[in-house]
């Protein structure tokens, strides 16, 4: 080999060890940036500084529901007409409304306490001819009051209203043409028996009217029965009516629903004074609002901003450092708090080694973070 071709190795054997050490001095300088970066066991890692802003706001919980209003029917009258029932009319009566026809005989609901039991004609007495004579001054036919005699004037009255009603003149009422209802207007049923196209041989029950008893229920599933706490408030709505209800028992069935007994807060009707705006139906659907969590107005941060110390005081720590708070509500990561005015910044995170809040803000808190 000459001398230039030496000189060219030589040249090749410095240039590899020049890119060696290269590479040499990149790897520790590497791993020396790597390792600074990684804390040692047991150092805190240092958290960038997080800010809130309280606001205004309310906190609570609501479960929309709907609550159920039963009100049981008996039977008030039966049936003593023969023949094929040839129209029926269930639903809401008023005094002298026809519920139902056997052949071409109506039969019409009257408000009365006792039943009808006998052809009502002249020279009967009592409260049957009484309710009569009520229905009939209620039609314009009878002047006067109701004195429970069935004399001329009651059969002239009688026999006007029949040939109101295109009906034969008789003046006598035959049985099983009124039935007594104790209060009307009401929502009565029918009996089984009372369906068009059916013959009656008398002595079907007739005409169910309920009984003024009324039952405010909430039946729910499982899954809904456990997020309902047993002090849970309800809010219960008809119109522009609303009544607050609390849980008076708990049932389950043998399908898994729950049924919550409801009464007032007093332990008396759901619908204290105001009863009388509630439909007569036999059940009535109403809105309901089950309250979970009270709602709770006032300034609102994110339920991480408050901290508590060892005495169990709360604070939080604002621009002008700890500022005491006083908790009155909180529910979905936000809390209302007394001791600071909506605008305030409030550190929901810090680098500071310690316990951190559990939850993390939700909804309701506009944050900023300043490097």
């Amino acid at each position: 080999m000459g001398e230039s071709g030496g000189r060219r190795l030589l040249g090749i054997v410095l240039a590899l060890l020049l890119v060696a050490a290269a590479a040499g001095m990149g790897w520790w300088a590497s791993r020396a940036t790597l390792t600074s970066t990684v804390p040692a066991e047991g150092e805190p890692v240092s958290q960038a500084v997080v800010w809130a802003e309280a606001t205004e706001g309310s906190v609570g919980r609501s479960l929309p529901l709907s609550s159920t209003l039963r009100q049981p029917a008996v039977p008030v009258a039966q049936n003593t007409l023969t023949g094929v029932v040839t129209r029926v009319s269930p639903g809401e009566v008023d005094q002298g409304d026809v519920v139902y026809v056997v052949g071409d005989t109506p039969v019409r609901v009257v408000q009365g306490e006792g039943p009808f039991w006998r052809d009502l004609a002249t020279g009967a007495k009592g409260e049957d001819v009484t309710a009569l004579q009520v229905l009939l001054i209620d039609q314009g036919h009878l002047d006067g009051e109701a004195d429970g005699e069935f004399g001329p004037g009651t059969l002239r009255a009688v026999r006007a209203w029949q040939k109101a009603e295109g009906r034969e003149q008789t003046g006598t009422v035959p049985l099983g043409e009124l039935i007594a209802v104790p209060d009307l207007p009401a929502v009565v049923q029918l009996g089984e028996a009372i369906v068009v196209g059916q013959t009656l041989g008398g002595g079907e029950d007739a005409v169910l009217a309920p009984t003024g008893d009324r039952e405010f229920v909430l039946v729910v599933t499982q899954d809904q029965a456990r997020l309902i706490p047993a002090e849970a408030t309800v809010e219960i709505s008809y119109e522009d009516h609303t009544w607050d209800a609390v849980i008076a028992s708990t049932e389950l069935d043998e399908f898994g629903s729950t049924t919550f007994q409801l009464t007032g807060p007093d332990g008396g009707e759901v619908c204290g004074g105001e009863c009388g705006v509630l439909p007569n139906d036999a059940q009535v659907t109403l809105r309901s609002e089950v309250v979970i969590v009270p709602q709770v107005e006032g300034t609102t941060v994110p339920a991480a901003a408050v901290r508590t110390r060892a005495d169990g005081t709360a604070y939080v720590i604002t621009d002008s450092g700890e500022v005491d708070v006083a908790v009155t509500g909180s529910g979905q990561g936000i809390a209302v708090v007394d001791g600071i005015e909506a605008g305030t910044r409030v550190q929901v995170l810090d680098g500071t080694p310690g316990p951190q809040p559990a939850q993390a803000p939700v909804d309701g808190a506009e944050a900023t973070e300043d490097g």
